[in-house]
């Protein structure tokens, strides 16, 4: 940022900005461009005036029948670019729909856990025996029947005021996305 920074002050000076307006013209460029990327408004505009000051400070200052010259041009390029990138946020489809509606799921007690050893000693046991004996973590779990489903659906349309998505079905039982529109294609 200081790189293009100074380019696009140097920009300003070679073409008649002198004094402290000169380093205005950066200022303005750069905060433009990260108002409209944080923003999501005129990001397109904003990257190519960036991009466009820095190119246009390279090739002012340098012969444009260097290779060098177009080079440092792209690499000057690259400094909007990255800001650009660095801050574009993803939109997720998932944000979209309504909130989760939160099920009450039953408490399992868990096991009471021993008090570890002394720092001291070493298990003389071996240490996969404690895992011979032990029972699954979780017993399995019976799907809902179609008309238990056709329920659910009821209370979620109700609630919400649209159509019953699978992702919906999803969090109201717990399972995936995938699971959920079985349960709403197992429905119709």
């Amino acid at each position: 940022m200081l790189i293009s920074f100074a380019t696009q002050q140097h920009l300003a000076v070679t073409h008649g900005v002198s004094g402290w307006p000169s380093y205005a013209v950066p200022l303005a460029i750069d905060l433009f461009l990260v108002w409209a990327v944080r923003s999501r408004r005129d990001v397109v505009l904003a990257v190519a005036v960036a991009v466009s000051a820095n190119v246009a400070g390279v090739l002012s200052t340098q012969p444009l029948s260097a290779v060098d010259t177009w080079v440092s041009a792209a690499l000057h390029a690259v400094f909007p670019l990255t800001v650009w990138r660095m801050h574009k946020i993803p939109r997720s489809p998932v944000a979209a729909e309504a909130p989760v509606v939160a099920v009450p799921v039953p408490a399992v007690s868990a096991p009471a856990i021993a008090a570890p050893p002394p720092a001291d000693t070493w298990p003389d046991a071996d240490l996969w025996a404690d895992f011979e004996d032990s029972a699954p973590d979780t017993e399995p779990v019976t799907p809902p029947t179609a008309a238990d489903v056709r329920t659910a659906m009821a209370s979620l349309a109700a609630e919400t005021g649209r159509p019953v998505t699978g992702r919906m079905l999803a969090d109201h039982y717990s399972v995936s996305e995938r699971t959920g529109r079985r349960y709403l294609s197992m429905a119709a």
